[in-house]
């Protein structure tokens, strides 16, 4: 049992010791670099785009006739309820890059988890 303790307390004292960039493999350092870039000045957020048709209701509007109104949501779950909300026109394409950039991130940031992962695994710094 001793010598796990002090397994433990090296890995615990190589995890701490300072982030450098020279240790990284290539393929971590691009991954951080994209990570970097993104979160510079970006918007983001988390939940997926519905796309959904419908009338309005009005007699004499185009919907009546089968030509229906688009419109774009915004869905996502919190503390297990459904979010929603209707994306204005003037928003969409920002909105639309937000959720993409945001999902690229946590794609990223998952492909890095991974490597750490990985470096835990095989007791490297």
């Amino acid at each position: 049992m001793t010598s796990t303790f002090v397994l433990y307390i090296v890995i615990i004292q190589e995890m701490s010791d300072s982030f450098s960039r020279s240790k990284l493999s290539a393929v971590e350092r691009n991954f951080r670099s994209q990570i970097a870039q993104l979160a510079s000045g970006r918007w983001f957020l988390r939940g997926n785009l519905s796309e959904r048709s419908g009338k309005c209701g009005k007699a004499n509007c185009r919907c009546a006739q089968g030509e229906l109104h688009k419109s774009l949501y915004l869905v996502h779950s919190q503390d297990g309820k459904l979010r929603q909300i209707c994306v204005p026109k003037a928003w969409q394409e920002r909105v639309r890059q937000a959720v993409h950039d945001y999902h690229q991130m946590q794609k990223l940031i998952e492909e890095v988890s991974e490597l750490e992962w990985k470096r835990l695994e095989e007791r490297k710094p």
